[in-house]
């Protein structure tokens, strides 16, 4: 009885091609090998499978029963094999019908979403993006689970896979447009004093599972301590929560457009320095040279720098 774990897959070709061809002289030529080369793999598929799978008629070899029920598995499998294998080396984005899986948080969805379905529905009318968001601690895993492609955001991981740059975005404070702290000169923007700023009411985003925070870091030794009076996981709640409050948030200036569009907030610059964000895209190096995942990271990279 034949093992499936050591079965010679070429053999599988051969046994297709004399299918198709019904006889040895076609099949090889069909193959581009020798005649006694598919006389041998004949042989060789045989004895493995303990069946003829071909006899000699009048009208040429025919399959045996046992042969015509391999027939359409052994073509669908190599037919799936030639796609998948086409796939690896050419991608038609205007075709395809792929779903991408992409890790971002909700800033990030929030942010650069628009730009990217607005391109999507002219570049790849029929591909699927399925956006999730898991702890950053789990970024790793997902990726090298394949049940992510691509992860977004200020994120760091390990060398065991692939990032690009894509952006860097600086600290802005959002407040609401009538804010008892805020300072007006004519011509010039509002701002906040670094008193009022250090010692007012702050609300502070904290995403699921985020490792480190340049916000806390730069209060690290001002006197007096910054208050945080609520936390918040996600930077979209902050239409809903700062309008009627006297709360600060700092975010990252690419959620100025999307939460400013509340005409009832403003932002400003900060009175004082943090360290920006640093925006990159990841992906697992088994990625590297597949046609569609190399079309991706295209895409998203171009609409988010856009």
């Amino acid at each position: 009885m034949h093992n499936p774990n050591t079965f010679d897959l070429n053999l599988l070709r051969v046994f297709d091609a004399l299918i198709r061809e019904g006889g040895v002289s076609s099949a090889a030529d069909r193959l581009g090998l020798s005649q006694p080369t598919v006389s041998n793999a004949l042989k060789r598929l045989r004895a493995l499978l303990g069946d003829p799978l071909f006899v000699r008629t009048r009208h040429g070899m025919e399959p045996t029963a046992f042969a015509l029920r391999l027939c359409d598995p052994v073509q669908d499998g190599l037919s799936q094999i030639r796609t998948a294998l086409s796939h690896a080396v050419t991608f038609d984005p205007m075709t395809s019908r792929r779903s991408f899986k992409l890790l971002m948080n909700d800033v990030g969805a929030a942010t650069f979403l628009p730009e990217i379905i607005g391109r999507l529905v002219k570049e790849a009318p029929f591909v699927d993006l399925d956006v999730r968001e898991i702890d950053h601690a789990d970024y790793e895993d997902a990726l090298d689970s394949a049940t992510a492609d691509l992860a977004v955001g200020r994120v760091k991981l390990s060398d065991s896979f692939r990032s690009e740059f894509l952006l860097k975005s600086i600290y802005v404070a959002i407040l609401r447009s009538d804010h008892p702290a805020l300072q007006r000169k004519r011509g010039v923007r509002p701002y906040l004093s670094l008193d009022h700023y250090v010692t007012g009411s702050h609300v502070m985003v904290s995403p699921r599972g985020a490792s480190s925070n340049q916000v806390e870091r730069a209060f690290d030794g001002i006197t007096p301590a910054r208050r945080n009076s609520l936390n918040v996981p996600h930077a979209t709640s902050l239409i809903n929560i700062l309008p009627d409050t006297d709360l600060i948030a700092t975010v990252p200036d690419k959620c100025v457009d999307f939460l400013c569009r509340d005409k009832r907030l403003t932002w400003v610059h900060l009175p004082l320095t943090i360290e920006p964000n640093l925006i990159y895209q990841w992906w697992h190096k088994r990625h590297d040279y597949d046609a569609a995942h190399k079309w991706l990271r295209e895409f998203v990279s171009s609409a988010i720098r856009a």
